[in-house]
């Protein structure tokens, strides 16, 4: 299946998503989902505390039920995470027949999702995805520990000054092959990041300028 996969990001601010399970994978299902902007309900008889504190300060809804399939009504989005297989296929199935977008959270029948989730680092608009293909979470966790020392805190700014840069670019340099090259030059300037992660993000700014409009 991870051969055909095909890599998406999607837009779910203020789409009804619904994750059927409240254990620790249904708990940070949901809390990643509501990151995202999405409307999320969790379907379960019980729910971790953490869940139960987000649906109490309104972060997502908890419903302390078993699941039915009327609960997936005009859902754009299923995520199925509970401990049973049959509960998590009767959720795929159920989704799938009425079009919604269905994952099967840690399961032996996850081929019968539409979808996989994956490991994500965040800085800021900067989102980077991993997945290894059903290779293990464990080498998805190794390779996500060691991405995280790589892209540090100092990225959040560094990718927030390319972007002025840019925007710089598109009305100073009219031409696109030269606002193009300009650009290229720009991310390949590795001491702009060094400077930032030093504390000297002026510099970094007045070093990018030069370079941007020389």
């Amino acid at each position: 299946m991870s051969s055909s996969l095909y890599p998406v990001a999607l837009n779910i601010s203020s789409k009804k998503c619904i994750v059927i399970g409240g254990g620790k994978v249904g708990t940070r299902k949901a809390l990643a989902l509501a990151e995202s902007g999405a409307l999320v309900t969790v379907v379960s008889p019980e729910a971790t505390l953490e869940l139960r504190n987000a649906a109490t300060a309104g972060v997502l809804q908890y419903c302390p039920v078993a699941f039915a399939p009327q609960h997936l009504t005009d859902a754009f989005l299923v995520i199925a995470a509970t401990d049973s297989p049959e509960v998590n296929a009767t959720v795929a199935v159920a989704g799938q027949e009425q079009g919604s977008l269905v994952n099967i959270a840690g399961d032996a029948l996850e081929e019968s999702g539409d979808f996989s989730t994956m490991a994500v680092i965040r800085r800021g608009d900067l989102t980077i995805a991993l997945t290894t293909g059903g290779a293990g979470p464990a080498l998805t966790a190794r390779l996500r520990r060691e991405m995280e020392l790589y892209f540090g805190p100092e990225w959040i700014d560094y990718v927030e000054l390319l972007r002025k840069m840019r925007e710089r670019a598109k009305n100073e340099i009219p031409e696109p092959e030269l606002r193009a090259n300009a650009l290229r030059k720009l991310v390949a300037m590795d001491s702009l990041r060094e400077k930032i992660k030093a504390g000297e993000q002026d510099t970094a700014e007045e070093e990018a300028l030069k370079c941007l409009l020389p």
